[in-house]
C-alpha cells in the first residue's frame, strides 16, 4: 500500500473537475468524511471508483452511451458474452451517473451511501466497489449486510420512482474464479458456511442471487418488509450482475481514445 503526500496523485482528474473532486471528497456519511480520510492510500476504493465513473459521466453522449453499455454486457452476458443485454442505454432518457449518492428508502427507514449509481428515467443502477477488502456482515448494530443493505434500499427507491433495479457488484475478479480460492468449495458443509475472508463478497453474492441449490428464499427473506410491487424477487436476482475493474478500466480508457 502506498500513502501518498498528495491525494490528486490519487486521483484521475479531467481537467476542470478539481472542484468535483473537492466536493466528493469532503462529503460525509452519517458525520464522518470517510473519503477523504482514505484519499491519500493507494487502496482507496472510493479513488479508484471517483476516477473511473466521474471520466465516463464527462464522455461526450456518443462515448457515454457506448461506455454505459458495456459496462452491462459485461455484467450480465457471461463469459461467452453471447447474451442478449438485458437492456440499451440508447433506449434511456435523463442519464445521470451518481458518486457516493446516499439513498434513503421510502417503505423502510433505512439509507446507505452507494459507491456510484446511475439513474434514467426507467432504471435505477447501484454498484457496490470493492478493491482489496472485503464486505461488511451484519451484527449487532447492524442487521443487514453490505450486499442486503444495498438492494433493500434500491428497490424500495426503484419502486418508490416506478423504475427498474439493478445491482452490480464490482470486484478485482470473475465470480468463478474469485470463488475458486474460497476453501469452501471443498465441501458441501463448508460451501453451507460463509467464509471468513475476502471470498465471502462472492459468498453472499451467491447466495442472494440464487440461493443455495437455486432457491431464492435468501433474497426473499431480506426484501421483507419493502414495498416492492414495482419488482419481483425473480426480477431482482436476474438484474444482478457482477463487473471486474479490469473491464472497467478498459471500458474507461477506450471512452477516453
Amino acid at each position: 500500500m502506498i500513502i501518498y503526500s498528495d491525494n490528486k496523485r490519487n486521483h484521475v482528474i479531467i481537467p476542470g473537475r478539481e472542484k468535483e473532486l473537492e466536493n466528493f471528497l469532503n462529503s460525509s456519511y452519517k458525520g464522518v468524511k470517510h473519503k477523504l480520510k482514505n484519499s491519500y492510500s493507494s487502496n482507496s476504493e472510493d479513488a479508484i471508483t471517483w476516477s473511473c465513473f466521474d471520466i465516463i459521466s464527462q464522455l461526450p453522449d456518443i462515448k457515454k452511451i457506448t461506455a454505459l453499455n458495456e459496462i452491462i454486457e459485461h455484467s450480465f452476458c457471461g463469459n461467452d458474452m453471447k447474451q442478449q443485454m438485458p437492456f440499451s442505454f440508447e433506449n434511456e432518457e435523463k442519464i445521470e451517473i451518481k458518486i457516493g449518492k446516499n439513498y434513503k428508502g421510502f417503505s423502510i427507514k433505512e439509507e446507505t451511501e452507494v459507491d456510484a449509481s446511475i439513474e434514467t428515467s426507467n432504471r435505477l443502477i447501484f454498484f457496490e466497489a470493492k478493491l482489496y477488502s472485503s464486505i461488511s456482515l451484519k451484527d449487532d448494530s447492524k442487521p443487514y449486510d453490505q450486499i442486503a443493505k444495498k438492494i433493500r434500499v434500491g428497490v424500495d427507491c426503484a419502486t418508490k420512482e416506478q423504475k427498474e433495479f439493478y445491482f452490480i457488484f464490482l470486484d478485482i475478479a470473475p465470480r468463478d474464479i474469485l470463488y475458486a480460492f474460497s476453501d469452501e468449495k471443498k465441501s458441501k458443509e463448508k460451501a453451507m458456511s460463509p467464509p471468513k475472508k475476502k471470498w465471502k463478497s462472492v459468498w453472499w453474492f451467491n447466495w442472494y442471487k440464487n440461493g443455495w441449490r437455486s432457491s431464492l428464499k435468501p433474497l426473499e427473506n431480506i426484501l421483507v418488509g419493502i414495498d416492492h410491487r414495482f419488482q419481483t424477487v425473480e426480477s431482482v436476482s436476474k438484474n444482478m450482475g457482477w463487473l471486474t475493474w479490469s473491464d472497467l478500466f478498459k471500458i474507461t480508457m477506450r471512452g477516453m481514445l
